[in-house]
């Protein structure tokens, strides 16, 4: 039987789709989102979320802060359910929020299985009630994604991110294999937590899809807090004997890694094994294939968010969401990641905008590069007594002087790039940024900073 007719649905309650479902319901469409498990997908359970807490935590047991949120560390060892426990209570604050918003916006929210039965009628299966349907004028799918190391389960000592989450004890020695985003944010956390750390990569260096400043100065921060990383090595991950510590890692130069828990994070798979997205001719290879304004091969169709795999990130999920809804709108709207801000959560920190210097050079653009560290004193009171290091960089096309790039790693990297994404998106170039004023001290000042000395070297 049919349960309901809506002008919108969305599967999935992750970042994207509940912009998406926000959006549209903001904007006058019937909507309806539907979420087999809790709302806030990786983002509140597993992701972004879970790793903040978790350096939080790190952070008040070095500072001795109040016990809500340290464990007991009198005895000097870390109390790593504790901390889970305090990840957990927070994501279920937020979760709660997230069931409030949609409330108000009136959004209907239903929880269960969804499977694509047309391209206009939704089947949703629940432990909790008769199978029903949906159906909708459109559908957008923000189903996420998930380690494409499926894991042998948390108790296991090869685990994949999610499991990590689940752990009882804190590792003496985590191994991490991959040394992309994810396996850093891991790395700088457990250490901070206490473990001992090695990140193998078989890339040259880490974070091989951003500009490789970004990834030398987070690679140095990571040496200097005493992680150990190994590049270029080939591996092979292995069950050992019951009588050892439960796996080990053989690098292609011969070496043996023992760790007591190994992590492999080497790339994420979608969530669509349920979605019956075939027999519709839906193009999942893996991920599914979308156009610009994120419309799949079946035009009534979406799908926005790690499902697409255009970017794992939440900054990309939120603004294809938005995308997605202004298409079903009438309204003109484009994707493209290059401009979309994106920020990763390791120690330090790193976001960026716009081309790399890599790829501006195999595009063929004609751009001048300049990057500087800065020692800041901003507005946060920390930084009076001991001044952050930032290096930032800034890519200029070498005519016009636009702004094509911007790269930064340090205390609130964040905020500097969002600064600059605002003056790209307001057609500002070089010296018109310059001119723009700024509070003092503060972050944003760095970008006046780098810009001045690069006018200074363009000057001659």
């Amino acid at each position: 039987m049919t349960d309901g007719r809506y002008q919108l649905a969305v599967i999935g309650a992750g970042s994207g789709g509940r912009e998406a479902a926000l959006a549209a319901a903001h904007s006058g469409l019937r909507v309806v989102l539907i979420e087999r498990d809790t709302l806030g997908g990786t983002c509140l359970h597993r992701g972004f979320y879970c790793l903040k807490t978790l350096r939080a935590c790190a952070e008040a047991q070095r500072f001795n802060a109040p016990v809500d949120l340290r464990s007991e560390v009198a005895d000097g060892t870390a109390k790593l359910p504790d901390w889970l426990a305090t990840q957990r209570k927070i994501s279920i604050r937020l979760t709660q929020a997230w069931g409030n918003q949609l409330g108000r916006a009136g959004v209907a929210v239903e929880f269960g299985q969804a499977t694509l039965a047309d391209s206009g009628r939704i089947n949703v299966s629940s432990t909790h009630r008769e199978p029903f349907s949906i159906e909708a004028d459109y559908i957008i799918l923000a189903t996420g994604s998930r380690p494409a190391y499926d894991g042998l389960g948390p108790d296991s000592r090869i685990v994949n991110s999610a499991d990590l989450l689940k752990q009882r004890t804190l590792p003496k020695h985590l191994l991490i294999v991959g040394g992309g985003y994810i396996g850093c944010e891991f790395a700088t956390i457990f250490r901070a937590l206490g473990s001992r750390v090695t990140l193998v990569e078989q890339h040259k260096r880490l974070l091989w899809d951003w500009d490789e400043a970004v990834g030398d100065f987070v690679a140095n921060a990571m040496r200097a807090s005493g992680i150990e990383l190994v590049f270029g090595a080939a591996f092979d991950v292995t069950r050992a004997g019951a009588e050892s510590d439960g796996a080990s890692v053989m690098l292609s130069d011969g070496a043996q890694i023992n760790p007591g828990l190994i992590l492999i994070v080497t790339g994420r798979k979608p969530n669509v094994e349920d979605l019956g997205v075939e027999k519709l001719g839906i193009s999942v290879n893996p991920f599914v294939a979308v156009d610009e304004q994120m419309r799949t091969s079946c035009n009534r169709i979406y799908a926005v968010g790690d499902v697409n795999g255009l970017s794992l990130l939440d900054s990309a999920a939120i603004s294809q969401a938005r995308v997605a809804v202004d298409s079903i709108l009438g309204k003109q709207a484009r994707f493209s990641a290059r401009w979309i801000p994106r920020c990763i959560h390791t120690d330090p920190g790193a976001a960026s905008i716009g081309w790399n210097e890599d790829e501006a050079g195999r595009a063929g653009l004609d751009v001048i590069a300049h990057s500087q560290t800065f020692r800041l004193v901003t507005d946060d009171e920390r930084t009076v007594t001991n001044p952050s290091e930032t290096m930032l960089k800034i890519l200029i096309q070498s005519e016009s002087r636009q702004i094509l790039g911007v790269h930064a790693v340090g205390h609130q990297a964040a905020e500097i790039v969002n600064f600059v994404s605002v003056a790209i998106q307001s057609g500002l170039n070089l010296e018109e940024l310059m001119e723009v004023p700024l509070v003092h001290p503060s972050t944003a000042e760095a970008i006046h900073e780098c810009a001045k000395s690069l006018g200074s070297v363009l000057a001659g």
